[in-house]
C-alpha cells in the first residue's frame, strides 16, 4: 500500500500534467480543470469561453466590467500561464466581478482550469502565448 500512495502522489504532482506557456495542455489536466470552470468560471465567462456580451457604457455601472472571453476572440492568451493562475487565485482589483479564489480553490486546481481554457485556443495561439505575442502574429 506504502508503494501504491508513492506512485499515485508522483503521478499527481507531475510536471506532465501541466503545460508551459505556449505549450498545448495535457488531456488529464484539461479534464480536471472543465469540471472546475463549469463551477467556478463558467457563470461569468459563459460555455467554452466566449464571455458576457458588451454592455452599453450608457447603462453600465462604473467599474462595471464584462467578463472577457477566454478562448482566443479576446487577450487572454496575451499572458503567460503564471499570470492567467495568479488573475485566477488573487483575482483582479479593477473590478470585483472577478473574485480572488485562494482559499477556495488550490493553485494546482487553477492550473488545471488553465488547461481547461488553453483547450479552447488554436496551436498557432498557443504558440503565440504570452510575451511572443507581440512579435509571432
Amino acid at each position: 500500500m506504502h508503494k501504491f500512495n508513492i506512485v499515485i502522489i508522483a503521478l499527481f504532482f507531475s510536471p506532465g500534467l501541466f503545460a508551459a506557456t505556449g505549450e498545448r495542455p495535457d488531456p488529464e489536466a484539461v479534464n480536471a480543470g472543465k469540471g472546475l470552470y463549469q463551477e467556478y468560471c463558467q457563470s461569468c465567462h459563459q460555455k467554452d469561453g466566449v464571455g458576457e456580451k458588451p454592455i452599453p457604457s450608457f447603462i453600465a455601472r462604473p467599474g462595471y466590467l464584462t467578463a472577457m472571453p477566454l478562448n482566443e476572440t479576446s487577450h487572454a492568451w496575451h499572458h503567460s500561464d503564471e499570470q492567467i493562475i495568479h488573475t485566477i487565485l488573487n483575482g483582479l482589483q479593477r473590478t470585483k466581478r472577478m473574485p480572488a479564489w485562494k482559499g477556495v480553490i488550490t493553485e494546482q486546481q487553477a492550473s488545471h482550469i488553465l488547461a481547461y481554457i488553453k483547450s479552447f485556443w488554436s496551436d498557432r495561439i498557443l504558440a503565440c502565448q504570452g510575451p511572443k505575442h507581440m512579435s509571432c502574429m
